[in-house]
């Protein structure tokens, strides 16, 4: 028997659809809490949650409008530090087509549940609840003709709206689809902003090489992507249940790769004959062979198509055995791979692998990769080329040109490579995975398995190599964080100075700032490589003299580098008065007033800070510790000193110069008197003696 959605788990396992992250585990529990206001105008009442309309990463609660009292509405607490589609917020309130929960507005506000600001989207509230509560209540029959009409015409509707704007849901599955009216005439897909695509999604509704990913690495993907899920989803509907139950994510992957998604999932399952056609189309692995909204569209006015027959996998002549389990396509093994990389590397360097591609696969061409990465291991020994995580990571890509890339744990399409760092950033505190994958080139691993002259494909490697270029620059304002901040634009600053204020606009910086100055450490600095990187990606205004100051090695010019660069957004800006901020940067000027050569000058400007913070100007204050006209005269001052200075020693050395003469001479008249006397007093000792002779 099917098991009920309730209980899909990640995997199409047993446990829930999709498990709630620690974001939304702090959301419960709430307890006479104040109502959160936003925008002043909404009244989100905590203590009213919507367990009906929670997804797997945000409890929902009750909103109330001023402006329109009788509206319902409910609000979802994006959480902080995951990557939103802020795009798709602004695209959907714009033009809100048939099929999608409209959303009513979005603001960053603060959320005690959380003890932080974060990013909070409200929608209008569906009266009839979810699908999946037919499921369970028993009370609503939808026949096959109901799941064309009702279900699958208005999805495809939206989906085409979706592809006019060029964007993608990634979020379709049954608890997130509601109904909108209490008769239950309108279906609608719920939440698809408040986490990165396809985050949320069991990998059941993923497609296999989506579905290989982490959570955080899916992908944007394309509407292909969402009428796979749409068509997972409907199998959902016919039979009521989970046709796959109990599969583990492994062993489902594998049976969709060997077997196909549509046999996987309905192969033994009593499905309408007036379906087959269409799920057959939806679910069809190959993404150009998969219907579009044009066809499915045709199939909805009454026009047939030949079914799509699955092709069978190539048979290998026998299995390769890896950890126990028979894998009967490279692709399986590639997957399999990645999730225990010591053994992989031992089973690439043994001679077994390479048999068995070749004389069971038949392909002397992977046989003939495998042989060179383990060969080019032994070259780079001691190298991260030659590393068990790159050459698994290698062969994986070999084996799977189309799946994700895989390194160290770190699973990610090539297009969800900022999103997947966001996310690993969040939940495991640290870069190192995606940081080695731009500063070891891991992406070119996956570029010389592409199609080179694929339009995507040159887009995607192009802005690899110019990441790479970024993460290697080591100065302020680069590195990777600003890789971090380049490829996710609405990702709030991570610096924990300003973290919990959820800044994701750079109007919203210096003030955020400006409160942190009554909660941090007096001795920290209002500056570090998160919010430089922040800046120069969210600022238009060139700053390079700014960060080439902050880069100094000389802690004076950092200081000057720093405050001149909040002096810069606070006056380019047009900022009010920063006094939190301007007293924080006045306490840790010391070292840059000792630049200043004139002890006079010195004490001066110490006597003017104060006043300078009093005013809350930055750009006043910046202008006192690094005046042009301020330095140059001190400069002259101290030049005009050394020559002063110069001057009086040389009179000095004259003078000791003079005086050392003088004694010279002095000394030579003494010997000249000395001698004269002595030859004096020698001729009268000489003539008494012959005085006395003579007598």
């Amino acid at each position: 028997m099917a098991e009920s959605p309730e209980t899909v788990g990640n995997g199409g396992g047993t446990s829930s659809e999709a498990a709630p992250s620690e974001g939304a585990t702090a959301q419960a529990g709430i307890v006479h809490a104040k109502p959160v206001i936003l925008k002043d105008r909404y009244l989100i009442d905590l203590n009213a949650p919507l367990p009906g309309l929670d997804t797997p990463s945000a409890n929902a609660f009750s909103v109330s409008d001023r402006k329109n009292i009788g509206k319902k509405m409910f609000a979802l607490a994006c959480t902080p530090g995951l990557p939103i589609r802020y795009k798709i917020i602004s695209s959907l309130m714009s033009n809100s087509p048939r099929g999608v929960m409209p959303i009513v507005d979005f603001a960053v506000a603060p959320w005690p549940p959380l003890r932080q600001s974060t990013m909070i989207v409200l929608y209008e509230q569906p009266m009839g609840g979810r699908l999946t509560d037919t499921f369970t209540n028993n009370d609503l029959k939808i026949s096959e003709h109901d799941i064309s009409q009702l279900i699958i015409s208005p999805l495809v509707s939206a989906l085409g709206d979706f592809g006019v704007h060029n964007i993608s849901h990634r979020s379709i599955r049954p608890k997130n689809m509601f109904f909108m009216d209490e008769d239950r005439t309108e279906v609608v897909m719920g939440d698809c902003v408040t986490v990165p695509p396809g985050f949320d999604q069991p990998i059941l509704f993923e497609t296999i090489e989506r579905g290989m990913a982490s959570p955080g690495g899916r992908g944007e993907g394309s509407i292909a992507d969402d009428i796979y899920a749409l068509g997972v989803a409907i199998v959902f509907f016919i039979l009521r249940g989970n046709p796959v139950g109990g599969m583990s994510d492994e062993a489902l992957l594998r049976s969709k790769i060997e077997q196909g998604s549509y046999a996987t999932l309905c192969g033994k399952m009593r499905i309408p004959v007036s379906l087959i056609e269409a799920l057959r189309g939806m679910l069809s692995d190959d993404a150009k062979e998969r219907w579009d909204v044009e066809l499915l569209s045709r199939w909805l006015d009454g026009q047939r198509r030949t079914p799509i027959q699955k092709k069978p996998a190539a048979k290998v002549d026998k299995p390769f055995i890896f950890e126990g389990v028979s894998h009967q396509s490279p692709r399986t093994l590639a997957y399999a791979f990645t999730g225990k990389v010591d053994e992989a590397a031992k089973a690439i360097r043994d001679p077994e692998l390479i048999n068995w591609l070749r004389r069971s696969v038949h392909s002397p061409e992977l046989s003939a990769m495998v042989a060179e990465a383990a060969g080019m291991a032994q070259v780079f020994q001691d190298k991260p080329q030659g590393s068990d995580d790159y050459i698994v990571t290698k062969v994986s890509l070999v084996f799977d040109p189309g799946g994700p890339i895989r390194y160290k744990g770190f699973f990610f399409m090539p297009d969800a490579y900022g999103t997947a760092m966001a996310v690993e950033l969040l939940l495991q505190g640290n870069a190192q995975a995606p940081a080695e994958v731009l500063v070891h080139d891991i992406a070119g691993v996956w570029f010389a398995e592409q199609n080179k002259y694929d339009a995507q494909v040159i887009a995607i490697d192009a802005r690899f190599r110019q990441m790479k270029k970024l993460i290697q620059d080591n100065n302020m304002g680069f590195g990777i964080e600003r890789v971090l901040y380049e490829l996710n634009p609405e990702l709030p600053c991570q610096s924990p100075l300003i973290k919990e204020d959820y800044v994701i606009y750079i109007d919203d910086l210096l003030p955020a700032l400006d409160a942190a100055a009554n909660r941090v450490d007096a001795k920290a600095k209002p500056m570090d490589r998160h919010i430089a990187a922040f800046v120069i990606t969210h600022f238009d205004q060139d700053i390079s003299p700014h960060l080439a100051a902050l880069s100094s090695p000389d802690e004076e010019k950092k200081l000057i580098g720093m405050l001149s660069l909040l002096a810069f957004l606070q006056w380019h800006l047009k900022m009010e008065s920063l006094f939190g901020l301007s007293s924080w940067l006045g306490g840790l000027l010391g070292p840059a007033i000792n630049t200043y050569s004139s002890r006079s000058t010195r004490r001066e400007i110490e006597r003017e800070i104060p006043k300078l913070v009093r005013k809350g100007s930055l750009p006043e204050l910046f202008d006192s510790i690094d005046n042009v006209e301020k330095r140059k005269e001190d400069m002259e001052k101290f030049t005009k000193a050394k020559e002063e200075f110069k001057e009086a020693e040389n009179e000095i050395q004259e003078i000791e110069g003079k005086g050392g003469e003088l004694a010279a001479k002095s000394e030579l008249t003494g010997k000249k008197i000395a001698a004269m006397c002595s030859i004096m007093i020698s001729m009268i000792v000489i003539t008494l003696l012959l005085l006395f002779s003579a007598w």
